[in-house]
């Protein structure tokens, strides 16, 4: 389920919000901001005449509340829709932002946040951006991202966007508000905003949104890999003890089945979307023999494709000693007519989404 999502977290006004909004344009797929959904609870609680610190009210309403991403209108970006309502630029307003920070640490809340984040990202790639994405949500999540920028630079964008301040705000008295905020979301006891571990630090500050895009796209796209970890059965070898040289075409094909899996095209839902990518050429060269019980590291990569065509290369390593390696090439085939067809976009987009030019 989540390697499907591209996970982009990072305080207030870092930038985040634009990078998710012009990455799913460039890659075709839906963007959730996570931050709409606690808006969408604070400005419920607003109507209600519900205090935001007051938990056991907030939750109590949260039993009577129904809210999902769904799409306004045919082909629209999913928005958050609360109760069969739309807020849209209702939940910008200051005093909704606010108070979505002041929900956003109730426990009881997030608690209750975390299905329909999770339920939104189950059927199609997506980006979702946040403070807790790649930490809380989906801490597994293949493709990470952590978003920040200087404190003068975070105010003069907050300043910049219609409706997120009070009239009369400086940049220091905007500068002061996102640190307590920083503060408070950080120290909050269920989860706290930190960078994920294997998450991508992107300093933004000096930044276009354009470069921050190309940058995000460039790592995305060296990531069209996977690997897997297999420890040698008696049944691979051969009477010496040493691995059978056809299986190692075997191993290719368990670590591409992986990276397939991986992009959320696996080979069963690539049957019931109607394709398939039979074997054109196989090659294999071998460095140094495999034996029973050795662990190894077996990893494919999308490395190139051609109209109808892809190529997958593979290694098969024993800790940094290299015992073989190869690739096979595949065409694309339309499983109902037998024809060849150009390869999904679920595939193509990843592997080509790095190669746009700026202008």
């Amino acid at each position: 389920m989540s390697s499907s999502v591209i996970a982009i977290d990072g305080p207030a006004a870092s930038g985040k919000s634009t990078a998710a909004k012009n990455l799913a344009k460039e890659l075709g797929i839906p963007y959730i901001n996570t931050g709409s959904l606690y808006r969408a609870i604070a400005w419920k609680a607003i109507r209600l005449g519900i205090g935001f610190s007051d938990e056991e009210a907030v939750c109590a309403m949260l039993k009577n509340t129904t809210v999902r991403y769904a799409s306004p209108e045919p082909g629209a970006n999913p928005e958050i829709e609360i109760d069969g309502t739309f807020p849209g630029e209702e939940l910008r307003k200051s005093e909704v932002a606010g108070g979505a920070s002041s929900v956003a640490v109730l426990p009881g809340v997030r608690s209750w946040t975390m299905g329909i984040q999770r339920d939104a990202a189950k059927h199609s790639m997506i980006v979702m951006e946040g403070r807790d994405i790649g930490t809380a949500v989906f801490p597994d999540a293949r493709y990470k991202f952590f978003l920040t920028a200087s404190p003068r630079v975070r105010a003069l964008r907050r300043l910049a966007q219609d409706g997120e301040t009070p009239d009369g705000a400086t940049v220091e008295s905007v500068a002061a508000q996102i640190a307590e905020r920083d503060l408070r979301d950080s120290q909050r006891a269920t989860a706290p905003l930190r960078q994920a571990e294997d998450a991508i630090l992107v300093d933004s500050s000096d930044m276009t949104a354009e470069e921050v895009l190309f940058f995000m796209l460039s790592k995305i796209r060296k990531s069209v890999s996977a690997s897997i970890e297999y420890q040698v059965p008696f049944a691979d070898t051969d009477q010496m003890g040493v691995v059978y040289y056809a299986n190692y075409l075997v191993y290719f094909e368990m670590a591409r089945a992986e990276l397939m899996r991986s992009i959320s095209f696996s080979y069963t839902q690539m049957e019931k979307t109607g394709f398939g990518l039979p074997v054109l050429e196989a090659v294999c060269r071998y460095h140094s023999p495999a034996h029973f019980e050795d662990k190894l590291v077996i990893t494919a990569t999308l490395t190139e494709i051609k109209g109808v065509r892809l190529r997958v290369d593979c290694t098969v390593k024993r800790g940094d000693t290299l015992l073989a390696e190869g690739y096979t090439w595949h065409a694309c085939l339309n499983s109902k007519t037998g024809r060849p067809s150009r390869v999904p976009g679920e595939i193509s987009d990843l592997f080509t989404m790095g190669e746009g030019k700026k202008s």
